[in-house]
């Protein structure tokens, strides 16, 4: 089956095709003499004489060529990738996105981070820049743009979305340094404010790697940041807020009801959390989704509850979270529940929240809260 042309590649295929040329590059220097792999490039190549429309199928197949050093190919889908980029200005960032995606969540006072597929498949298409047999400056200035937009995307911990960015954005952001790194960078990064506060950090080819941080000591408040030197320096803001839930739910459907509770103790308070959902998205089935149940206050999972737990990958607790890992969830509904007990005495408990939502499309999700049973004078369904 390997030697039959493809009428439209999978993305596993080449996916796998990708991993088997990063080992034989390793080993024979771009050679390439394995027969699958060889074959897998045939494959290929028969395959991309076909339209191909999917702009991730073209990152895909862009890197790949690209990667092996085939010239007419990898330039005809980097050509193709420009007429679908999103360009922001004469000189500013660029990225990819899908054609069809779910509504995003808008943020009026932040820069909101794109989905772990556009992150993915933009950090493709700049590995093809880098990779290119024929690389020049101009092409550096172009993956300088696409890097802007990446950055961008970091959350505070250094990763971004899921794994799956994560993993090939921190390659991609390694080969951009690797491509233009240079000895003599050294830069002065000063923060100031009116109150009076400042901050200099030094940065040189000793330190390049090191995270410096500070707190800011005002928030809210008006920061100058005045970057001096030559060589290239990143540079983030990181705010942790709490945020209200929000109204609207986009891809999947969740109820959150509270039962069999036992209040008689006045401390050792004990019910069940029942959680039904469903996938109510654009296609059939969700990618793996993932509940984060939140704890009311001074209250603990049952362990034995949390065992009996069925149609779930994994059940992680983390601190006063419960996550459980599903595999996907489909438009039938899918219920399960789990105990609580009270563990510490706690007056005027507040609710606590649920979330769901698509590992690799964070914009599908769905909220609930509820509260304890033994606080209220019957069972609330939420």
């Amino acid at each position: 089956p390997m030697l039959k042309p493809l009428s439209y590649p999978s993305p596993l295929f080449v996916l796998v095709l990708y991993l088997s040329l990063k080992h034989e590059s390793l080993r024979t220097r771009r050679q390439f003499r394995h027969p699958v792999v060889r074959n897998g490039l045939f494959c290929l190549e028969a395959a991309s004489g076909e339209e191909i429309s999917k702009v991730y199928i073209q990152a895909l197949l862009a890197y790949i060529f690209c990667l092996v050093g085939n010239e007419g190919k990898c330039d005809f889908f980097l050509k193709e990738l420009d007429k679908s980029a999103k360009k922001v200005g004469e000189c500013g960032s660029v990225h990819w996105e899908r054609e069809v995606k779910p509504p995003a969540e808008t943020f009026p006072s932040f820069y909101s981070r794109a989905p772990s597929a556009e992150v993915e498949m933009t950090c493709y298409v700049l590995l093809s820049v880098l990779h290119k047999p024929k690389r020049t400056q101009k092409d550096l200035t172009f993956a300088s743009q696409i890097v802007q937009w990446i950055i961008r995307q970091k959350n505070s911990y250094g990763g971004f979305s899921s794994t799956q960015d994560t993993v090939i954005a921190l390659q991609a952001l390694a080969d951009y340094g690797a491509a233009t790194y240079s000895e003599n960078g050294q830069n002065t990064v000063k923060i100031s404010s009116s109150k009076p506060f400042e901050k200099v950090f030094e940065v040189n080819s000793q330190n390049r790697l090191l995270l410096q941080q500070s707190s800011l000591p005002d928030v809210p408040g008006n920061y100058i940041l005045e970057v001096n030197g030559n060589g290239c320096v990143f540079v983030q803001t990181t705010l942790r807020y709490n945020i209200l839930l929000p109204n609207k739910t986009s891809g999947f459907s969740l109820s959150v009801q509270t039962a069999n509770a036992s209040c008689a103790d006045s401390f050792r308070a004990k019910f069940d959390i029942v959680l039904s959902t469903s996938y109510t998205g654009k296609r059939n089935i969700s990618n793996m989704a993932i509940i984060d149940v939140k704890m009311l206050s001074g209250f603990v999972p049952v362990s034995s509850s949390l065992q009996k737990v069925r149609n779930v990958m994994q059940v992680e607790t983390k601190q006063n979270h419960v996550l459980f890992y599903l595999e996907s969830v489909s438009w039938t509904t899918l219920s399960f529940s789990f105990s609580v007990e009270q563990e510490l005495p706690v007056s005027n408990i507040k609710p606590a929240s649920v979330l769901i939502y698509d590992y690799y499309e964070t914009d599908e999700n769905a909220v609930a809260e509820y509260k304890s049973l033994c606080n209220e004078a019957a069972p609330e369904s939420i």
